[in-house]
């Protein structure tokens, strides 16, 4: 093992504006010593991506490497320059670049000429199956331009009902969700939501008699809400009308829990204790179609909002949702955000002592914004696009990389945008390495873009711009 140098750092020079000594990393395997003589390398500029290339050839293969983005390195790469007279090492910052052979790019001579010669060919020398094949592939291509005509000729005549165009309202609908009429005039919470638009009382009434017997049931198996829902209002002077709410919000996640093919069958038994509950529930949350009775998504969002309002009634409207989530089994997996998502679309806001209760509570908060619409984007994206943000390709949402000069600017960026995240309660989705934070915008509720993701972008770049100043 050798023996490690002793030395005194004499200089540290670094220069990022200008081109440093440059480490080649070849993608395809590593440079032998003896070939090193036969390289030839240079510096080029490419025009069209605004970057230096570095090309290198050995006479028989080219290769090619841009220049890494120092601003995006965590660290710096160091030659030490070791003086062994004076035993002094002056360290100088180096560059590594990877580099790729240069392969011939391939021509695409597939066009129209191409295919019509292939299929005189397969014609006068192909296979009977090979003819028949491309008479048929021949039959089978459309003139556009002849279909566009005729298409220009169908509809010219078709007049639109422009009643039918006009969105529906965002109160009642919500992305093909149903909600119950709500009472935003409501004196006291519970003239909010009227029971008899969720489940007619006489649907209840089915359930009584069990309802009655709960407190003295086995109840080994059943989720912990369940279990402390009963304990809580067995002896309470309206516990036959709560537990009756309880066995019916069992019987709907049960519904939305089994599978679409058993979900199908005539003999489905949700709610063991109501036939008419049963088949009530079975009509409210599916729809009818030529495939028979389905579950799309919207009618299990449509069953889980009619649960919540049901739970917020049993528990004078406070709810810990938390316990709520022991109800919905492993088929039917459901998470702590979707149902708090789906809690404030029922007008129930989050406690603030406890983020896990919420509570439908006077004076009504407001509706959550919707997703942005075509003219909103254009008017208000289009600006934020212009300083730096983008819309990610793989979902609906804005991000941005910001620099600081150090750690601790970035950290006090980022304390601003949280106090203004909080205030608003709309919180980013953020990375910070070092002096670099990296932010993504998006609404949850809404899967996608809203004004509150605009209105964070804007604060964003102003903190920003002032911590920098």
């Amino acid at each position: 093992m050798k023996k490690p140098i002793e030395a005194v750092i004499e200089d540290v020079i670094i220069n990022p504006e200008k081109i440093q000594p440059i480490i080649v990393n070849f993608q395809n395997g590593q440079l032998k010593d003896e070939e090193t003589k036969r390289m030839k390398c240079g510096l080029y500029n490419d025009e069209k991506k605004k970057k230096t290339v570095l090309a290198m050839s050995n006479g028989q293969v080219v290769y090619k490497g841009y220049r890494p983005d120092l601003n995006k390195e965590l660290t710096y790469t160091m030659l030490a320059i070791h003086n062994k007279k004076t035993g002094k090492v002056r360290l100088i910052q180096a560059e590594r670049w990877d580099v790729a052979p240069v392969l011939d790019e391939h021509v695409d001579d597939t066009n129209d000429d191409n295919v019509d010669k292939t299929a005189e060919l397969n014609k006068q020398f192909g296979s009977k199956r090979v003819k028949r094949r491309t008479e048929q592939y021949e039959r089978m291509k459309v003139n556009v331009d002849n279909v566009k005509d005729q298409l220009e000729k169908t509809v010219s005549n078709v007049e639109i009902e422009r009643s039918e165009l006009e969105p529906s309202s965002t109160d009642d609908f919500i992305d093909g969700v149903h909600l119950p009429p709500c009472n935003k005039d409501a004196s006291r919470e519970a003239d909010v939501y009227n029971i008899e638009d969720i489940v007619p009382k006489n649907i209840l009434k089915t359930l009584y008699a069990v309802a009655a017997t709960l407190g003295e049931s086995n109840m080994d198996n059943k989720p912990a809400f369940f279990v402390k829902t009963v304990e809580t209002f067995k002896d309470d002077s309206d516990s036959k009308f709560k537990l009756a709410i309880l066995l019916y919000i069992e019987a709907v996640i049960n519904w939305l829990s089994i599978p679409i093919k058993s979900a199908k069958r005539n003999d489905l038994e949700i709610c063991p204790h109501s036939a008419d509950a049963n088949a009530y529930i079975v009509e409210t949350f599916s729809v009818v179609s030529a495939q028979g009775r389905q579950r799309p998504n919207s009618m299990k969002d449509k069953g889980i909002c009619h649960c919540i309002i049901l739970a917020l009634m049993i528990w004078n409207y406070t709810l810990d949702l938390e316990l709520f989530l022991s109800m919905f089994t492993l088929m039917f997996r459901m998470s702590h955000k979707k149902l708090m998502d789906l809690a404030r679309w029922m007008l129930a806001t989050p406690s603030k002592t406890e983020k896990k209760v919420v509570m439908l509570k006077l004076p009504l908060p407001g509706l959550p914004k919707p997703k942005l619409t075509a003219e909103e984007r254009e008017k208000d994206i289009s600006p934020l696009l212009t300083n730096g943000w983008t819309v990610q390709t793989n979902r609906d949402a804005l991000y941005k990389e910001f620099a600081f000069k150090n750690f601790n600017q970035a950290f006090g960026f980022m304390t601003r945008v949280a106090m203004q995240a909080e205030k608003m309660d709309h919180h980013p989705e953020w990375f910070n390495v070092y002096n670099k934070v990296n932010i993504t915008l998006s609404s949850h509720d809404v899967n996608g873009l809203s004004s509150r993701d605009v209105k964070l972008a804007n604060f964003v770049d102003k903190a920003a711009k002032s911590v920098n100043e």
